[in-house]
């Protein structure tokens, strides 16, 4: 029976391994990523602007987010609704994988905070294994 369990919960061959951690972090996997991130105009790796800011709008409202709002993202990319959080004035914590997309949000941290007088504080943080 035990046998016929684990059976059961192996994965098939083309996903036995796992390589998630492998897709954040080769180089040129991490730049095509950053890229279909940033394009606001499709649903690749994040989606697109108008669902994003929907989205950001429907969380905002119905959890209260604002001043002292504590806010962890995981899985953040390159931080496009932390920051929209964020200036919101909410504490937010961003947590990937992706070097490449946690050196972008930090990037982006430093413009908004020179733009935007009381803007929520903002920590991005690359998970490594």
């Amino acid at each position: 029976m035990f046998e016929e369990i684990e059976n059961i919960n192996t994965r098939p061959e083309p996903f036995e391994f796992y390589t998630a951690s492998d897709l954040w972090t080769d180089e040129h996997t991490s730049k095509q990523m950053l890229t279909y991130h940033l394009n606001e105009d499709i649903d690749m790796s994040s989606r697109n602007a108008e669902f994003i800011n929907r989205s950001v709008e429907w969380i905002a409202s119905r959890f209260n987010v604002g001043a002292g709002t504590k806010i962890a993202d995981f899985g953040c990319g390159p931080g496009l609704y932390a920051t929209k959080l964020a200036q919101r004035q909410a504490d937010v914590t961003g947590v990937d994988f992706s070097k490449r997309s946690i050196q972008y949000a930090q990037e982006e941290l430093v413009l908004s905070l020179n733009k935007l007088q009381h803007m929520g504080k903002k920590n991005f943080q690359n998970l490594q294994r």
